[in-house]
């Protein structure tokens, strides 16, 4: 397909020059509306970057590209380019030679892993540095991450990726599928081939050697392709027995391997007593020893992976999708009218307990406002996106439970539909005066949101659900949250106006937003609509970490997202220690919104000329 200009539709150039939401570009145009920087590597233009929007992928479709090369369209994207510059160097008239030189950003071009990793030549980008990146990514493996190259997590077509340390780079195993099928048969201590893998020591001849893997099975059983454990012990005979088998005619043991893994992600230097037969024995996790306690007699014991292969892989992901589906929505949501892509807005009947309690939140801070109607946003894609973010944040903060947060957020009606269908962008709604970040806002209080909607006539106002985590105060020229201590790995998850008393929120990521009602609303009062205000000037105060979650009667599943790397360990094959449990988590008052007295924030007024979406602060 990249070396074939005819399958792919071409990178619209008119799109990428000029202003406005198409650039110098008409709207029906057949061309891909892309960002051409973003083919490049990373960009916060207000153009596309992301494949999975209307346009390019209807563009896509309609060029018949089937969904399952959607995950790796801008690596195929990048090495046309690759081809093209590479093209454009052979027939220039300076050219000849061993050294053509190809313009002062040639050597910026890389042909990108991508498109050969889809058939398992999972070559490291020779740009980037993945020596942090100890877990594969869910997003990706699922179909589609919109971090892209800048994600930190590993991008896989498999949920597993051996790699070797070569000087302070960790480079792909040729024969990742061949070791992953040794390395899960408890039998082997070593891979096949000319220069086999140690299992044991994770090395091969005297370099490392790591395995990464997806989120055990036992944490997400709901998801696809999860990794799943299973636990041995050796008998007398050399024989590896599963646990809670009856093979080699031993009595059954009290706990299975799942149990077992359970309690492992729990606690992995933890000392579990169990039984079989009349025997009592201790399993060490951190030895991987297990001892009979009458007898004291010792086993070694082993955790390996179940073996799935690439074949395997694309059967599940076109054959079985997420069982028991319905299952990861909330309860309260109607399953009959939930499409499996885009978007299904459901009417709340004025009598309903759902309805009621969206109509006091609003109506708060809202006198003289009379609702026309309450619709719960349905969108699948959304949901699962949201619940995987709020499981990687809970895994980021130490297990504990992220600050979830119902906030508003006022817009005009011409974007409704987009926000329905792909979530908040900020680039997309505006971008002028940001007073605390470059981000989408998003209010405490009704009555700050309300000055963002149209001004006459019947207006729209979401009430969302928002993962604000741990915050602090936002400065002007934040393009993400600052960090916590200094360095380039901890970050805190949203900014606000006021630590102490946040009635403002700026989310940086759309996976922390999941917009879940609209509001259509009208002035019933006569009095004029509240002229919009500008934000106080940001004073630096303290940061809050881990605010107090807000308490739900819904309840939601979560995605946890953890380091699955494989290093050497003594008697162990090291795994990330963790734990995941279902959240209850929808925000209904918090002690310092819904409690508060609403005392007014320190706004100075001015009339707005036009509406403005709420993604930045006018």
């Amino acid at each position: 397909m990249q070396s074939d200009n005819s399958l792919l539709p071409a990178v619209c150039h008119s799109y990428n020059n000029g202003t406005g939401e198409y650039g110098r570009c008409q709207e029906d145009c057949k061309r891909l509306h892309i960002c051409e920087k973003y083919l490049r590597g990373s960009c916060d233009c207000i153009r596309s970057h992301d494949f999975y929007e209307p346009h390019p992928l209807k563009t896509l479709q309609d060029r018949g590209v089937p969904a399952e090369l959607m995950a790796i369209m801008k690596d195929l994207y990048t090495n046309i380019e690759v081809l093209r510059h590479l093209s454009k160097a052979a027939s220039a008239p300076n050219a000849a030679g061993p050294n053509p030189r190809r313009g002062p950003n040639a050597q910026n071009w890389r042909p990108s892993s991508g498109f050969n990793a889809g058939r398992g030549q999972e070559a490291q980008r020779p740009t980037q540095n993945n020596s942090e990146k100890t877990e594969i990514c869910m997003y990706f493996i699922k179909g589609h991450c919109i971090h892209g190259v800048a994600c930190r997590r590993e991008h896989s077509v498999l949920p597993y990726k051996w790699e070797i340390k070569e000087g302070l780079e960790w480079k792909a195993l040729p024969d990742n599928e061949a070791i992953e099928k040794d390395y899960c048969d408890a039998t082997r201590t070593y891979s096949s081939g000319m220069k086999p893998v140690y299992f044991d020591t994770m090395t091969q001849g005297s370099q490392s050697v790591r395995r990464l893997s997806t989120v055990s099975s036992v944490l997400q059983p709901s998801f696809i392709l999860t990794t799943e454990w299973i636990w041995y012990w050796e008998d007398e005979y050399g024989n590896w027995i599963q646990y809670a088998t009856a093979e080699g005619g031993h009595r059954l043991s009290s706990i299975s391997s799942a149990e077992l893994e359970q309690k492992y992600q729990a606690d992995n230097n933890a000392v579990l007593e169990f039984t079989a037969g009349s025997q009592t024995y201790e399993l060490s996790f951190a030895d991987m020893i297990q001892t009979n306690k009458r007898y004291t007699t010792k086993k070694v014991v082993r955790r390996r992976p179940k073996f799935v292969s690439a074949a395997d892989v694309r059967t599940i992901k076109t054959t079985k999708r997420t069982p028991n589906n319905f299952k990861t929505l909330p309860e309260h949501w109607d399953k009959a009218l939930t499409p499996e892509t885009g978007y299904k807005s459901v009417p709340l009947q004025s009598t309903s307990t759902e309805y009621i309690k969206i109509k006091e939140l609003f109506s708060r801070t809202m006198v003289g406002f009379s609702i026309l109607k309450i619709e719960r946003i349905q969108n699948k894609a959304l949901w699962e996106v949201y619940q995987w973010q709020k499981d990687f944040m809970k895994k980021n903060n130490g297990g504990r439970d992220v600050t979830e947060k119902q906030l508003f957020h006022g817009t005009d009606s011409t974007h409704l539909d987009a926000i329905c269908h792909t979530n908040f962008d900020w680039r997309i709604c505006g971008t002028h005066g940001t007073a605390y970040g470059k981000g989408s806002y998003f209010a405490r209080d009704a009555k700050y949101s309300h000055s963002y909607t149209r001004d006459s006539g019947a207006r729209s106002m979401f009430v969302c659900r928002v993962l604000v985590g741990s915050y602090t105060k936002g400065e002007s020229s934040y393009l993400r949250p600052p960090s916590k201590d200094g360095g380039d790995t901890v970050f805190y998850d949203s900014c606000v106006n006021d630590v102490l008393d946040p009635s403002i929120f700026v989310v940086f990521e759309k996976h922390q937003i999941y917009p879940e009602y609209l509001i259509e609303y009208s002035d019933s009062s006569g009095f004029d609509s509240p002229a919009r205000r500008h934000v106080a000037a940001p004073v630096t105060v303290a940061s809050y970490n881990n605010p107090s979650t807000t308490s739900s009667s819904f309840s939601s599943p979560s995605y946890t997202s953890s380091s699955n790397t494989s290093y050497y360990k003594p008697s162990s094959t090291a795994s990330s220690s963790y734990s995941a449990s279902y959240i209850s988590s929808l925000n209904a008052s918090s002690s310092s919104a819904s409690s508060s007295s609403q005392s007014p924030s320190s706004y100075s007024s001015t009339t707005p000329k036009s509406p403005k979406s709420e993604c930045s602060i006018s």
